[in-house]
């Protein structure tokens, strides 16, 4: 059984916990490079014979600076090829978010409050991913939510990252490449598998459960993001994976979100 625990970044931290929220709308294609695995790496084709495996889709508000960064990462992730027995690493493939590379400012989440930070915003991609790759069945090895929940993601069901120490891994535990499929729509992020299934599965959602209340707070500066509060709380995802109707594993997803203080911008 694996936890997840809410994952606080300090104000040193060099990005913070990067929140995605929004996704410009035109689809880019990425150019092709394996994931992290044993062996050399290689941008080699998933055999003829590959299938849809999973897709998830999450939304998006079009037209904020954050829509930038979204689209940089997405445009690594997407052709993406992971070899069987490879370990798939978000950090590793999108690499360092910084001006050089072009992204920008953005709210992103650190601690218990939103700050504009470079690279905000790709958090909306890979929590994307990761509910493709818990739809799909695959091996899931690293992945902690957000301090706060946002409702553009799926309560317990995301994944932040922050270069280079909060990483989103999975492993290929099939027999044959997954290749990672990124499309766009005017309003929508979409994330598609294309491989062999090996399970069936099965997910639960509990209640929101150990609710916490939020504070008011004032904010200065050009980093200050208003935020309207919203409380904490605990939930529980269950993830049941099936071969030909008998179950195999079966993994819990613990996470506990902080309450969202409601910030005015001075």
């Amino acid at each position: 059984m694996r936890r997840w625990w809410p994952f606080a970044v300090g104000a040193l931290a060099a990005t913070g916990l990067l929140l995605g929220v929004y996704l410009w709308a035109p689809r880019k294609t990425g150019a092709s490079a394996a994931a992290a695995g044993p062996g050399p790496s290689d941008s080699a084709p998933p055999d003829a014979s590959a299938r849809p495996m999973a897709s998830y889709t999450t939304r998006f508000q079009p037209g904020q600076p954050r829509v930038r960064n979204i689209e940089l990462a997405a445009r690594m992730l997407d052709g993406q090829v992971v070899r069987p027995g490879a370990t798939f690493s978000f950090n590793r493939i999108v690499g360092p978010r910084t001006r050089g590379r072009g992204y920008v400012p953005a709210p992103a989440i650190m601690g218990s409050r939103l700050v504009k930070d470079v690279g905000g915003g790709i958090c909306q991609v890979s929590t994307t991913l990761f509910n493709a790759v818990f739809r799909a069945g695959l091996d899931i090895r690293k992945a902690r939510a957000h301090t706060m929940w946002m409702p553009e993601y799926p309560e317990g069901r995301e994944a932040a990252v922050a270069y280079p120490s909060l990483d989103f891994t999975w492993k290929n535990d099939t027999d044959a490449p997954v290749r990672i499929q990124v499309g766009y729509t005017g309003d929508s992020l979409t994330v598609s598998l294309w491989g062999h299934r090996r399970y069936e599965v099965r997910s639960r959602t509990s209640k929101r459960y150990g609710f916490s209340p939020y504070e008011k707070g004032v904010g200065r500066g050009h980093k200050c993001v208003p935020m309207a509060g919203r409380k904490g709380f605990s939930i529980d995802v269950w993830r049941t994976l099936l071969a030909a109707g008998h179950k195999v594993h079966r993994e819990k997803f613990h996470t506990e979100y902080r309450a969202q203080p409601a910030v005015t911008c001075l």
